[in-house]
């Protein structure tokens, strides 16, 4: 009888090496754990990061009215044409003007 309670003795301290080992790698997987602060960052990131989408988005789909088009699309050298045709002698001036 003695060695059946030896062989339950050795199954049972296997087992204990066993729980003792998982409570080991249980430790591990927990001290892998992200800490709190990158947490926050990655949130404050994409918070920031959909704040720009939002604000390009409503940039985009914010209506011009049609003069503020049409100088949009005017190029800046032509814009300042007037006060340039003020400049020239006046002979030239009644060219330019003829010929818009």
């Amino acid at each position: 009888m003695r060695t059946g309670a030896g062989e339950m003795n050795d199954t049972i301290d296997k087992g204990r090496r066993t729980i003792e080992l998982s409570k080991g790698e249980i430790d591990e997987i927990e001290e892998r754990r992200v800490p709190p602060v990158v947490i926050v960052a990655g949130v404050v990131a994409a918070m920031v990061g959909l704040g720009v989408l939002g604000w390009m988005i409503y940039r985009r789909r914010q209506r011009r009215d049609l003069i503020q088009q049409i100088q949009d699309a005017i190029p800046d050298y032509v814009r300042d044409l007037p006060g340039e045709l003020r400049s020239l002698p006046s002979e030239l001036r009644s060219r330019v003007k003829s010929a818009l």
